[in-house]
């Protein structure tokens, strides 16, 4: 299967038209009944998607209105994971007026396990922020983050205790949280249908990011067990509203092994977006919420995925054929 790059391409493209409607006259991105926390993405998605002038204008109004002294943003209450999407976005276009000090806030974060939690206050390190935070890391030149993030999530995977499970919680000292300690403890089942793919997508993305960084192929070895586990999950584990960060970390170790398998799940996620995309350029999953912030909210992240999934691919077939 080759990958239809320019279908995929325009696909995201639509969904970045379909954000800018909302962007309001002073560039915000928050109206009378819209969440105020859901601005993190738009500065990725318009950055990748070449509405760079709109992404200024709003990281503008962020700058003026939203950046809190910690490094935090006003509304956000200390949401991890979403402040390190802000920073990827704001990063890339070279706005360190803000993300220097919303990296010394990701920073703060870190436990001395080397996972983050979720949320500034919880008592558990999470694999979605903590491997996040690890790519953010590397975008900032913190090697030494990344690896420790790396490190954790290599030691989480060490620890799991059977097979058609994946625990992605774990204490702030490093134990990974298993029904055993706890009743409520998270994890994946592959026996089961739209699960936290994304919880094993973020450490393969991290592990194929450390071994570009590196060289060191250990990092590669790890990216493929946290692939093989999500080629184990269910049918729909390429093809749901959840599988955007599994398909971008299956096209990186396409390109850094030339894994034809790893090349076809990623392209299985574009047509799943080519062919579920709503005509006004938002997606909903049947089970979600038929409100404005997830047709939005899922129009900035897909882009991002369908932007650097391509690219990916692309490289990828033009370096292996």
């Amino acid at each position: 299967m080759k990958a239809n790059i320019k279908l995929y391409q325009q696909t995201g493209l639509k969904a970045v038209e379909y954000q800018l409607q909302y962007q309001q006259p002073d560039g915000g991105y928050i109206w009378e009944g819209y969440s105020p926390d859901a601005f993190h993405k738009q500065a990725y998605s318009w950055g990748a998607g070449g509405a760079i002038e709109p992404a200024h204008k709003l990281l503008n109004w962020v700058k003026d209105n939203k950046l809190q002294p910690d490094g935090q943003l006003e509304g956000y209450g200390g949401d991890v994971y979403k402040m390190s999407w802000f920073f990827q976005g704001a990063h890339r276009l070279g706005r360190f007026d803000l993300t220097y000090p919303v990296m010394s806030f990701l920073l703060s974060c870190q436990a001395p396990c080397g996972g983050l939690p979720f949320f500034e206050g919880d008592k558990y390190c999470r694999s979605l922020s903590t491997c996040w935070v690890g790519v953010s890391a590397l975008y900032f030149g913190r090697l030494d983050v990344a690896q420790r993030a790396a490190h954790w999530a290599i030691s989480m995977l060490h620890q799991q205790p059977e097979e058609g499970r994946f625990y992605y919680q774990t204490t702030r000292d490093g134990r990974l949280v298993t029904a055993d300690m706890d009743p409520a403890a998270e994890f994946i089942d592959v026996t089961k249908l739209k699960q936290c793919y994304w919880e094993v997508g973020l450490p393969l993305q991290l592990m194929c990011r450390l071994y570009m960084a590196t060289g060191i192929t250990t990092y590669l070895d790890y990216g493929k067990q946290f692939f093989e586990f999500n080629l184990s999950c269910f049918d729909d584990r390429f093809s749901y509203v959840g599988s955007g960060k599994s398909s971008l970390g299956a096209a990186l170790y396409y390109l850094c092994t030339g894994d034809e398998r790893a090349h076809d799940r990623a392209c299985e996620f574009c047509e799943f977006l080519v062919s579920t995309q709503y005509p006004e350029g938002g997606w909903r999953d049947e089970t979600e919420p038929d409100t404005l912030l997830i047709y939005i909210d899922h129009a900035a992240e897909f882009n991002v995925w369908l932007q650097e999934v391509s690219a990916a691919l692309a490289a990828g077939e033009t370096r292996w054929g």
